[in-house]
């Protein structure tokens, strides 16, 4: 199966790309290559500025429809993929865990699309989508409806509730995105830089 990080961003409320800020000594997007690389065959990056990240050594996608958002990115993937169901993850997630991506992962066989609940909302920059999605998402993205969800009622979609988990404090922490210099700062007082 194969793991895309979108980072195909434009980072403007953080003011720098989201995917080098560093935790530990690593940036995020190598915290997450070495995280998803335990349970994924392949992982590609979703980037419309690929020479940044050649030092990865990994496969480096633009984006099929430029400047149409994380909704191209998933599209994108979906083609470059050669799994049915491929899993979408967000670079600005430095906390991710592999345990929320696996009891994800268990759900996919009946479904297009798994994805988290939190109490923010969907989170459908860390799910599960599957080559069925390519179809109504390409409509969506003709029409300029780019929203992500905005294809959901077309496929078949698996709702997973993170507050009804047992691990569900890890998990919420797992989904948690830093999108301003401010969430930045908090993390880093927090992991000891």
């Amino acid at each position: 199966m194969t793991a895309v990080i979108l980072a195909g961003g434009k980072s403007s409320r953080m003011g720098r790309n989201k995917a080098f800020l560093k935790i530990q000594g690593k940036t995020f997007i190598e915290r997450q290559i070495d995280l998803l690389r335990e349970i994924f065959d392949k992982i590609i990056v979703s980037a419309n500025t690929p020479s940044e990240y050649t030092f990865l050594n990994i496969p480096v996608i633009k984006d099929v429809y430029p400047g149409k958002g994380p909704l191209s990115g998933i599209y994108t993937g979906l083609m470059n993929s050669r799994s049915l169901h491929t899993f979408f993850l967000a670079c600005d997630m430095p906390f991710v865990e592999l345990p929320l991506i696996q009891y994800l992962k268990g759900l996919v066989k009946d479904f297009d699309v798994v994805v988290p609940q939190s109490e923010r909302g969907l989170e459908p920059l860390h799910a599960f989508y599957s080559k069925n999605c390519l179809a109504p998402i390409k409509r969506e993205l003709t029409r300029n409806n780019l929203r992500i969800i905005s294809f959901f009622s077309d496929v078949k979609v698996k709702i997973v509730e993170l507050d009804s988990l047992t691990s569900s404090k890890s998990f919420l922490d797992s989904i948690r995105n830093l999108n301003t210099p401010d969430d930045y700062e908090s993390v880093k007082n927090l992991q000891d830089l």
